[in-house]
């Protein structure tokens, strides 16, 4: 067997014994490189490829309360109103927090009198 045969034969067994992942932190230790960036990149990579499941990423995300909506949003790579959109189409109902009625006409009031309009 020729020695590029050899290692070829090698390279082949390493995959199936450790997959990716050896090859990953072998290269990152050989090559001196942050194999943070490398997995980083690889799953930026990996969710352009697979928009759904960087959507539904992002969906899993904000409802465990681990991103706010804006950066649910930024995660799945659109605009937040797309994003309320989505999260609407799915079922999901978001509550949000608003002032006391008492409190919103006393401001709405201030705003007619100082506009000159009540």
């Amino acid at each position: 067997m020729s020695t590029i045969a050899k290692n070829l034969d090698e390279e082949s067994k390493s995959m199936r014994r450790g997959g990716f992942a050896e090859i990953l932190e072998d290269l990152a230790e050989e090559e001196k490189l942050n194999i943070e960036e490398i997995r980083e990149e690889a799953l930026r990579i990996y969710f352009n490829l697979r928009p759904e499941l960087k959507l539904e990423g992002a969906i899993i995300s904000y409802l465990k309360g681990k991103c706010s909506l804006s950066r649910a949003a930024e995660l799945a790579g659109v605009i937040v109103q797309e994003f309320k959109e989505v999260l609407a189409s799915k079922g999901v109902i978001r509550e949000t927090e608003g002032k006391e009625v008492p409190e919103m006409d006393r401001k709405i009031k201030k705003i007619l009198v100082e506009s000159a309009f009540y």
